[in-house]
């Protein structure tokens, strides 16, 4: 094997090791991504069904652009 292609095939090993580092942080950062989902969804959910007693409760939220400070 020549000098040249000696080199050519450390820089191919090099970016194959590169590829596959990347890879795995993709995925890495693909199941964190998809652990926040869920974790989103869940609130949404939550928020959601909080709403929906608030409502059925007959419990009105007072309008904030309405009401004074208490410094008033």
């Amino acid at each position: 094997m020549t000098q040249d292609q000696d080199s050519s095939l450390k820089r191919i090993v090099s970016l194959e090791s590169l590829v596959t580092h990347l890879q795995y942080d993709l995925e890495q950062i693909s199941n964190v991504v998809h652990h926040q989902q869920q974790k989103i969804d869940a609130l949404q959910q939550q928020i959601d069904l909080w709403v929906e007693q608030s409502e059925s409760d007959g419990f009105d939220l007072p309008d904030p652009m309405q009401e004074k400070p208490p410094h008033y």
